[in-house]
């Protein structure tokens, strides 16, 4: 049966903080609360609904005082599911056959880099509920790649002198994964302290100005693209939703093209956020396309022909009754 893992954790990087590689993997890459963890493991029950629960706003631990920046909950069927708000929970998920765990975070309060401002940034998978080394990040401007190198590497940039655009790596369309780790973006959240303004965030890139701190996570998740739709009809063509495991989203199949319906791998290289024919999404949907297309054709047929009409024409039917009896014995 599936286990049932709660972990209390803070984002304690306060300025620059190695990434690569990381001083560690335990606890998701986060620092344990003290005294919170472990919160113990229990059992689930495959096919059941789990929803993990509320949450205390604010917490203080020794010396640590943390305000709640929010639970990632790992493991269901249904993939990720996240909350920001201490009194709101996760959305309910169904417990499948992997593990679910329950990641509760928090950020200190009133924190600081010795007088220096700057965005305190890493990169955080919702799927598997854990902070990644990869690159995640481009900086600009940033003409010599410094800034980028040093955003990556340590998880911060300087913003004592001036402001600057920070984007998250993410694909445009489709199931190209992105990093990291075989995930795409999905939204910088702003943690809880400071709490600049929404204005901050702008779809993939942060933008803080001169003299401005920022703490920020950019989420990942896996995707699957469970159905396709076609351009002309409006019926759901097909589910693979088991090739892109585990998460799900639901993608218009004109969403993929630029250009009207799908054309087939071959005449698709040109269409805009296409070229790579060895995807298998494309291959499947090139498929169902081309079966579709057959049975439209068949059913086309169906229709046509007249009502009770049998399948043999009449010459060829075989002589039966009376119409037996009157017809010559050629074996004679």
């Amino acid at each position: 049966m599936p286990t049932l893992t709660t972990q209390y954790v803070y984002f304690g990087a306060s300025g620059s903080h190695t990434r690569q590689p990381r001083a560690t993997t335990s606890y998701g890459g986060f620092t344990p609360i003290p005294g919170l963890n472990p919160a113990g493991t229990a059992t689930l029950a495959t096919g059941t609904p789990f929803q993990a629960g509320l949450q205390e706003p604010t917490l203080t631990v020794g010396a640590l005082s943390l305000a709640f920046a929010f639970t990632n909950v790992s493991g269901c069927t249904e993939g990720p599911q996240v909350s920001f708000v201490a009194g709101t929970p996760p959305p309910v998920g169904t417990v499948g056959t992997s593990p679910i765990n329950v990641l509760v975070v928090y950020v200190p309060q009133g924190g600081g880099n010795g007088g220096d401002t700057g965005a305190v940034i890493d990169a955080f998978n919702e799927t598997t509920g854990s902070l990644v080394n990869n690159d995640f990040v481009t900086v600009s401007p940033d003409s010599g790649g410094t800034l980028t190198s040093e955003a990556n590497v340590d998880g911060w940039v300087d913003t004592t002198d001036s402001g600057y655009t920070i984007t998250a790596d993410h694909p445009n369309i489709g199931p190209y994964l992105a990093l990291p780790t075989n995930a795409v973006f999905d939204q910088w959240v702003v943690l809880a302290d400071p709490s600049p303004p929404s204005s901050l965030v702008s779809g993939d890139d942060l933008t803080p100005g001169k003299g401005v701190t920022v703490y920020a996570l950019a989420f990942y998740k896996k995707p699957i693209f469970k159905k396709l739709w076609s351009k002309d009809h409006k019926e759901i063509k097909e589910e693979i939703g088991e090739v892109y495991k585990p998460t799900l989203v639901d993608v218009p199949f004109k969403a993929w093209t630029s250009e009207g319906p799908w054309k087939g791998p071959k005449e698709s290289v040109e269409v805009s956020g296409y070229g790579n024919i060895g995807d298998p999404a494309e291959l499947i949907a090139a498929e169902l396309q081309s079966l579709n297309q057959r049975l439209s054709s068949l059913e086309a047929s169906l229709k046509g022909a007249s009502k009770g009409a049998a399948f043999i024409k009449a010459e060829d039917r075989p002589a039966v009754g009376k119409a037996a009896a009157k017809k010559p014995n050629k074996s004679r």
